[in-house]
């Protein structure tokens, strides 16, 4: 509270000190600045909700690999809690690619990736995939990247009604509806899905309700959104080499599942304070109850609750957004092994101002101020307080209406979570905030018919925290630390370029070098990392009526997760095609989608085991279709 206390007055000071500046500044039309385009110069890539049925893709997981080329890993199988891995991160990759809906971040106490499918594919309007380093902005592990994602805004009253029924015995039917009651629109939603999954033993089931509530008033909006989902899924374990050759769709067991209760509410108001500023509050409660089996039998339980006031608006001719967040978690998982208990407190205050000195220049600056204080109660006791400071500095040059260079410095940071507090070396009371800094300059085009991206960048890490799996009798199971320094450095080019109103290509290909640069593990390649990826696809309209989709997308070799000496062999890369056929007539759409086209065998997740020097499998489908038809009641 007392910090709390100390962060109000700051934030206050800047509304105050706003108001007073605007008697002496030229007044400039109202500006809103939405959680679609958050002030920055980094390079971004958004996929429409257009692109997403174009591509007829069948999981939010599947729409951000194939078409916003983000590097997943997937244990279990369904696509719910997968390693999201932007600018070369392995198995702590989700701790520092930072997965956001309608700009509130996502953020679990533990090491536990978000939820992909708490979001319905359905509702969603747009994701918005920022690569760089964003703290200043969003704060804790917005390290490698972004994933934004923005639920559709229903401005017709309309049903809509979908159902799909494909390979695996997977189906699932959707229904919503919005209408207005006078100024109040309302938009309800329900699903229910299941599917067997490729593997054995690998059922997935769930069921979700949603809602939205907007009340516009002459100043501003009210809106309330929430989402409540039970889970119930089978996890079928890994493989080995000998299992894989026999029979790669087996069950490595008949016990491990897991089953929760998700509910996410999220309150937003905004409020112009005048013709030139803006206040927008955050509001937002996340809960999970699970339990489940992983060998032996364990409940789990998080309480999220984050508050965000924001003020945007214009100083001058300088577009500025300023504001605090203030986050409470809470964290409980009882098993065989003992329990543990963590609460962690978050606190953060920024300001990130976009100066433009020339017409075709502009300069870039912000600041966060971050503090965590954490109480751990596990195998043992940890009280411990990490604070970090980020800064960001960039310029834009728009040396030709439809095209602009960026260069740009931007630091970051990540707190350590509650289990790898929970797991460290020995006289480690706790671990060190990550920090780093990110270096990048590119070019972007915008022409009418193509859209091009390219550039570079360096990101250096100190402190980075990772699973060190190297066993002991101390620590049988490997611990968590802090690294030495590390650097990743990469480049990236996007292009999509529309060759006539029937046709459309584009292809994205990422490099990165991500390895260690000192320690016992120096030059070795950092494991679940791909030096390159691909992807290419084409979008055509053969008919009225009619289009035809298709992709192709090339993941490249790694080294499994835990091999940090690079001992194993590298798993393969592999290259995999899809196919699409979309009918649309009047309220009436169907699709026909066809997965890895050629039946290509690779794996979803690889992990080495160092006391076994042996390597374990998650198999990927091969060859599978899904038909879905979809109905719009106006």
């Amino acid at each position: 509270m007392m910090r709390i206390r100390f962060l109000l007055p700051i934030f206050l000071i800047i509304l105050c000190q706003s108001h007073d500046l605007m008697a002496s500044v030229t007044i400039i039309p109202p500006v809103v600045v939405s959680a679609k385009k958050p002030p920055s110069n980094a390079m971004k890539t958004i996929i429409t909700k257009e692109d997403i049925s174009a591509s007829s893709a069948t999981s939010l997981a599947q729409a951000l690999q194939e078409l916003g080329g983000v590097q997943l890993q997937d244990t279990t199988g369904n696509g719910s809690q997968v390693l999201l891995s932007m600018r070369g991160f392995g198995a702590n990759a989700s701790s520092n690619t930072l997965f956001l809906i309608n700009g509130i971040p996502i953020i679990n106490p533990d090491m536990a990736p978000p939820d992909l499918n708490v979001i319905p594919l359905q509702e969603i309007e747009s994701i918005e995939i920022v690569s760089g380093s964003e703290s200043v902005l969003y704060g804790d592990q917005a390290v490698g990247g972004i994933i934004n994602i923005i639920t559709q805004q229903n401005e017709k009253n309309q049903t809509d009604a979908a159902c799909s029924y494909g390979s695996y015995n997977q189906h699932n039917c959707y229904l919503t509806l919005t209408h207005d009651f006078k100024k109040i629109k309302v938009s309800l939603g329900a699903l229910n899905s299941h599917t067997d999954n490729y593997r054995d033993r690998n059922d997935y089931d769930q069921n979700s309700t949603s809602g939205k509530i907007s009340y516009p008033f002459k100043t501003g909006s009210l809106t309330f959104n929430y989402q409540v989902a039970n889970e119930r899924m089978q996890y079928p374990g890994a493989l080995t080499a000998a299992q894989v050759e026999q029979n790669r769709r087996q069950a490595h067991n008949n016990t491990d599942f897991f089953r929760d209760w998700n509910g996410m509410y999220h309150l937003k108001s905004k409020q112009s304070l005048n013709s030139n500023w803006l206040l927008e509050t955050d509001f937002m409660r996340r809960e999970m109850h699970g339990n489940g089996v992983l060998t032996s039998p364990f409940t789990q339980s998080r309480t999220i609750h984050f508050l965000k006031p924001a003020l945007k608006g214009h100083i001058g001719n300088a577009l500025v957004t300023s504001g605090i967040d203030l986050e409470n978690d809470r964290y409980h998982l009882t098993s065989l092994f003992g329990s543990t208990d963590d609460s962690q407190q978050k606190y953060g205050v920024f300001a990130l101002a976009d100066i433009p000195v020339a017409s075709q220049l502009s300069f870039m600056i912000g600041a966060r101020g971050a503090e965590q204080t954490n109480s751990l109660e596990s195998f043992s006791s940890v009280n411990s307080i990490n604070r970090a400071l980020a800064t960001t500095l960039g310029a834009t040059y728009q040396f030709h209406p439809t095209a602009k260079m960026y260069v740009r410095r931007a630091e970051n940071f990540r707190f350590p979570k509650a289990d790898e507090d929970a797991s460290t070396p020995p006289g480690v009371n706790g671990l060190k905030t990550q920090r780093g800094v990110s270096y990048e300059t590119g070019v972007q085009w915008d022409w009418k018919r193509f859209i091009n991206n390219i550039g570079i960048y360096q990101l250096y890490l100190k402190d980075e925290i990772q699973f060190d799996p190297t066993q002991t009798p101390e620590d049988p199971f490997g611990t968590n630390r802090n690294l030495d320094p590390t650097i990743r450095r990469g480049a990236f080019i996007t292009e999509k370029v529309a060759i006539n109103d029937y046709l459309t290509i584009n292809g994205q290909y990422n490099f990165v070098n991500a390895r260690f640069q000192s320690g016992i593990y120096a030059g070795k390649r950092i494991p679940l990392v791909s030096e390159n990826i691909v992807r290419a696809g084409a979008n055509i309209k053969f008919a009225e009526y009619w289009n035809f989709y298709a992709e192709g997308l090339f993941t490249g070799n790694q080294y499994a997760d835990n091999d940090n000496a690079n001992i194993a062999p590298q798993i393969g890369g592999y290259t995999i095609f899809n196919l699409s056929l979309r009918y649309v007539f009047k309220n009436f759409t169907a699709s026909l989608r066809c997965n890895n086209v050629f039946d290509k065998n690779y794996f979803l997740y690889t992990v080495y085991q160092p006391s076994m020097q042996s390597e374990f499998f998650y198999p990927a489908p091969v060859r599978n279709f899904l038909l879905s038809v979809k109905y719009s009641f106006l």
